[in-house]
């Protein structure tokens, strides 16, 4: 038997719920940036691409679900060192998205999973993993918003250039670049992973020392022409020319494994292909 036709869910009724949706989420929400992503060779057998971008950001009113925190299993110490696996759940009002991200976005219908959101409060880039499009359910006949499930963002060389600095700063945080010096009258080995200070005070982690050639490639600030000192191994030389930048490398902030190669360079020989069976395998 089909509904009674006298009574239907009217356009102004549906008009007014959406537009009490989008005050409540701007009294009592926060300004987030939505950041869609940018496909640049995706993988269709894994569905990822490594190299995607992140070139634009779009600033809009969220309403955050957890009340009480962030979710999540929180800060874990694992085997491969610090990891921080926060969760949130935001509320995007679908008539906002659509004015503020997809009118400027023609491939973008709704909020996408694997698009990222900055928490300006936290300084936290959140990767949406899941979006609910049917809660609350069909509330006059209208769906209204957008419930996203936010996870944070691990980064893996993505160029971010969204022109919101306090988000493309943290591009440059987790890169550093690699330069390439030809070192004369070294006194020793350097050892990779140690820190080396030039005459004017500026310092490089130490990436790789080819003594055959006297080849320095080292990453962080760009040396001057003149001595340097190693602070592990305390060899000396001179830097007599820069060859240039050798390529970037990405480092985690949370990464300890130049602290442990650093560390462990007392009693380990990392150049051995077998350090610890004493030949024994």
């Amino acid at each position: 038997m089909a509904i009674n036709p006298y009574f239907k869910s009217q356009r102004d009724e549906q008009d007014i719920i959406e537009d009490l949706t989008v005050e409540t989420i701007k009294i009592h929400g926060q300004n987030m940036v939505y950041i869609p992503r940018t496909l640049i060779n995706k993988d269709d057998l894994f569905g990822e691409d490594v190299m995607s971008q992140f070139n634009q950001g779009y600033e809009i009113e969220m309403y955050i679900s957890s009340i009480d925190g962030f979710e999540g299993e929180g800060d874990l110490i694992s085997r491969f060192g610090l990891q921080i696996k926060d969760s949130m759940k935001v509320v995007v009002a679908k008539k906002r998205f659509e004015r503020e991200v997809a009118d400027k976005e023609p491939d973008i219908e709704r909020p996408r999973e694997g698009d990222l959101v900055y928490f300006p409060l936290s300084g936290f880039l959140f990767e949406i993993t899941f979006v609910e499009r049917e809660n609350p359910f069909y509330q006059l006949g209208k769906l209204y918003t957008y419930e996203l499930t936010c996870e944070t963002h691990e980064f893996s060389y993505q160029e971010l250039n969204t022109e919101w600095s306090d988000i493309d700063n943290k591009e440059t945080a987790y890169k550093n670049e690699v330069f390439s010096y030809t070192v004369s009258g070294s006194s020793g080995n350097f050892t990779v992973g140690e820190v080396i200070t030039d005459t004017n005070g500026k310092t490089a982690e130490v990436v790789s020392w080819t003594a055959s050639t006297s080849t320095l490639e080292a990453a962080g600030a760009t040396l001057a022409i003149g001595g340097v000192t190693g602070s592990i191994s305390g060899t000396t030389g001179s830097i007599a020319a820069t060859a240039g930048t050798s390529a970037d490398i990405t480092k985690d902030p949370f990464a300890s494994n130049s602290e442990i190669q650093i560390e462990g360079i007392d009693f380990i020989n990392f150049s051995d292909r077998d350090p610890f069976s004493e030949g024994g395998f």
